[in-house]
C-alpha cells in the first residue's frame, strides 16, 4: 500500500519533460542567424557596396544574430510571458530594421519606425503564442 502511494505521488510531483531538445534550441538561433547575414550581405551588394564589404557585413550580421538568439533562447524559460514576448519582440524589430535600413532609399526614421512596427507585431503575436500554448518547457 505504502508503494502505491510513493509511486503516485512521484508521479505527480515530476517535471514535465521538456518539449524541445538541445539541437532546437541551438539550431534554430544558428540557421536564422546564417541566413539572416546571407540575406544582409545579398542586400548590402545589391545596393552598390564591394563584395567584400558586403561579405563582411553579413559575417557580422550573422554573428550578433545568432548570439543574441542563443542568449534568448538560453534565458527564456527564466522570463515571465510578457517580458519574453517583449525580448522576442525587441530582437525581430531591431532585425528587421537594421535589414530596411540597407536599403539605398532608406532613412533612419524610416528604418526605425519600420523596426518598431515589426516589433509590436512580433511583441503581439508571441504574447498571443506564448499566453495560447504555453511555456516551452510546461505539458498542457
Amino acid at each position: 500500500m505504502q508503494t502505491h502511494a510513493r509511486t503516485r505521488r512521484t508521479a505527480t510531483t515530476t517535471a514535465a519533460p521538456r518539449r524541445h531538445s538541445m539541437a532546437v534550441t541551438t539550431g534554430v538561433p544558428v540557421v536564422g542567424g546564417i541566413a539572416y547575414g546571407i540575406y544582409a550581405g545579398l542586400l548590402d551588394h545589391s545596393t552598390g557596396s564591394s563584395s567584400i564589404h558586403a561579405f563582411l557585413l553579413g559575417l557580422i550580421a550573422t554573428a550578433v544574430t545568432v548570439v543574441l538568439g542563443l542568449a534568448l533562447m538560453h534565458v527564456q524559460d527564466r522570463m515571465i510571458t510578457e517580458v519574453r514576448a517583449l525580448a522576442y519582440g525587441v530582437l525581430f524589430g531591431a532585425t528587421m530594421g537594421f535589414l530596411y535600413s540597407l536599403a539605398e532609399t532608406s532613412t533612419a526614421l524610416k528604418a526605425s519606425g519600420f523596426g518598431a512596427l515589426f516589433g509590436a507585431i512580433m511583441l503581439v503575436v508571441a504574447l498571443y503564442l506564448f499566453r495560447t500554448h504555453g511555456s516551452p518547457g510546461t505539458r498542457r
